[in-house]
C-alpha cells in the first residue's frame, strides 16, 4: 500500500510574475492572438493568461456588438479573485462597435485594479508616439465593418487617406490570408502621402511582414497585435525592445494616453 503523508511543516511562498501578469481576451475563434503575443513578448518578464469569449461568424457589426453580452463572463473568468495587472480585448472591429470606453468600463467593474488595452486604443497610442496623423489602413473586413474603423480613428482626429478591406466573413478564415498576400496589398494600396500603415485585426498575420514593410515602405508599420504588446509594457512601465516588433518597439517610454 502507497504510504500517504503531508509536509509538516510551514512552506515558503512567492507571487508568480508580480506585477506582470496579462490577461488576453480573446474570441474563441481567433487562432492567432495567443502566439502572436507570445512571440512578441517573450523576452519580457510578464506572465499571459487567457479566456475566450462569445463570437459568432460572419465578422459583421451586429455580431461584433453581441460579444458585450459574455465580456462579464470573459474577464471575471481570468483569474477569478486574483489581480490582474492589465487586461487586454483582442478584438480590433469588436471594439470599434462595442466602445472602447464601454469595454473598459464593464471591464474594470470586475477587475476594478486592472488597467485595459485594446487593439485601437494602442494603435492610437502608437501613432501619437510616433508623431503621425495621416494613415492608409488595411483589413480583413468587410466594408460595413470597415466604414466604423475609419470613423474611429476619424474621431481621434486621424487623417485617413484610404482604408482596405480583404472582405472575408469568417473569423477563422482571416488567419489563412498568407503574409505575402497581406504585403502585396500593403504595397499596392498604402496611400503615397500616409505616414503610417494600420494592418488591423488580431488574428490577421501581420507581424510576420512589419520588418519588410517599414523597409520596403519606408513608413511605420502598426497592426494589431504589435501594438497591443507595445501598450501593454507601456501600461506596465515596462518598456522592452522586440526585435521583430518594428519602429515603436525602437521608442522609450511614451505617452500611452
Amino acid at each position: 500500500m502507497t504510504k500517504m503523508e503531508e509536509v509538516g511543516f510551514k512552506h515558503a511562498e512567492s507571487e508568480y510574475f508580480p506585477g506582470g501578469k496579462i490577461g488576453l481576451i480573446a474570441l474563441r475563434t481567433d487562432h492567432l492572438v495567443e502566439d502572436a503575443m507570445r512571440s512578441l513578448l517573450c523576452d519580457a518578464e510578464v506572465s499571459i493568461i487567457t479566456n475566450r469569449i462569445a463570437f459568432n461568424d460572419p465578422v459583421n457589426t451586429k455580431n461584433l456588438q453581441a460579444m458585450a453580452q459574455d465580456l462579464n463572463r470573459a474577464t471575471a473568468d481570468l483569474l477569478p479573485g486574483k489581480q490582474v495587472d492589465v487586461i487586454a480585448f483582442c478584438c480590433s472591429s469588436g471594439t470599434v462597435s462595442i466602445g472602447e470606453q464601454k469595454l473598459k468600463e464593464q471591464i474594470q467593474k470586475i477587475k476594478p485594479q486592472s488597467q485595459v488595452t485594446n487593439p485601437v486604443t494602442a494603435a492610437t497610442s502608437a501613432f501619437l508616439a510616433l508623431g503621425v496623423k495621416k494613415l492608409t489602413i488595411i483589413t480583413p473586413y468587410i466594408t460595413e465593418v470597415n466604414r466604423e474603423v475609419a470613423k474611429f480613428f476619424s474621431d481621434k482626429e486621424l487623417n485617413i487617406l484610404n482604408i482596405v478591406g480583404f472582405n472575408v466573413m469568417a473569423d477563422a478564415d482571416i488567419t489563412r490570408i498568407d503574409p505575402e498576400a497581406i504585403k502585396q496589398a500593403a504595397l499596392a494600396q498604402v496611400h503615397p502621402d500616409a505616414e503610417a500603415l494600420f494592418i488591423s485585426c488580431t488574428a490577421l498575420r501581420s507581424i510576420e511582414v512589419i520588418a519588410t514593410l517599414e523597409e520596403l515602405l519606408g513608413i511605420p508599420v502598426i497592426t494589431s497585435n504589435q501594438a497591443m504588446a507595445w501598450h501593454v509594457l507601456q501600461l506596465l512601465g515596462k518598456p522592452h525592445s522586440v526585435s521583430k516588433g518594428g519602429r515603436i518597439f525602437a521608442l522609450g517610454g511614451a505617452n500611452t494616453q
